[in-house]
Formats: C-alpha cells, sequence, structure tokens
C-alpha cells in the first residue's frame, strides 16, 4: 500500500505496518505514523499523527516509537492503531530530508509535531 502526501510536489509513501511491530531497514527517509481516525467508515484513510525524518530509519525510529505511543495511549487505548509509512531519500542529507519534513508539517499539522 503507498499513500501520496504534499500539496506541490507529492511525496510516496510506501506502508511500513503497525508501528509498534515495525522494523524499519536502515535508510535516509522521511517517515509518517499514522491513525484511522473512521476505521469503520474509511478503512483505508490514514490520519497522520507525526511526521519525522532520520538519516537511519532503523536506529531513530524506535526512540520516536515510545514517545509517540505515550501520546497516543493519552488519546486511545489500542497502540496497535498506529502505522508507519515511509519516504525513502536515499543520499539526501540532513537539510533535503527537513526541507520535505518542513513542507508536510506545515500542509498537514499533525497533532504529534506540535
Amino acid at each position: 500500500m503507498a499513500v501520496s502526501w504534499g500539496k506541490n510536489p507529492r511525496y510516496k509513501f510506501m506502508a511500513a505496518g503497525e508501528l509498534s511491530r515495525s522494523n524499519p531497514p536502515p535508510i535516509s527517509a522521511v517517515f509518517a505514523v499514522t491513525y484511522k481516525q473512521n476505521p469503520d467508515s474509511k478503512p483505508k484513510s490514514h490520519t497522520v499523527l507525526y511526521f519525522g525524518h532520520a538519516e537511519n530509519l532503523a536506529m531513530d525510529l524506535p526512540r520516536v516509537r515510545e514517545d509517540l505511543e505515550d501520546l497516543w495511549k493519552k488519546q486511545a487505548e489500542n497502540t496497535d492503531e498506529l502505522y508507519v509509512f515511509i519516504y525513502p531519500m536515499p543520499g539526501s542529507t540532513r537539510r533535503d530530508r527537513a526541507n520535505v519534513h518542513g513542507q508536510l508539517i506545515s500542509e498537514y499539522s499533525p497533532s504529534g509535531n506540535y
């Protein structure tokens, strides 16, 4: 499953599964943590809780996972309802990833980033 975010340009993110079970690859990437706001009426629709970026996703996502699971526990009961999507950016600089990250945060204002 793939999801695109961003108005101009659009970025195609690949599904990486549930946050609690995710085992991301050691790549540079921008990532999104999502939840299903209306799982019964819109089972494929994901709402972004958080956008992040990492030089090595395998090393950085576990730390972010803990913070987001704590945040999510305050809003809902089941952390299995959080999902990860990855936009790989091999060979990117921190600045490249920060630019995409900043654009997405400004366009979507996810609650986990504030």
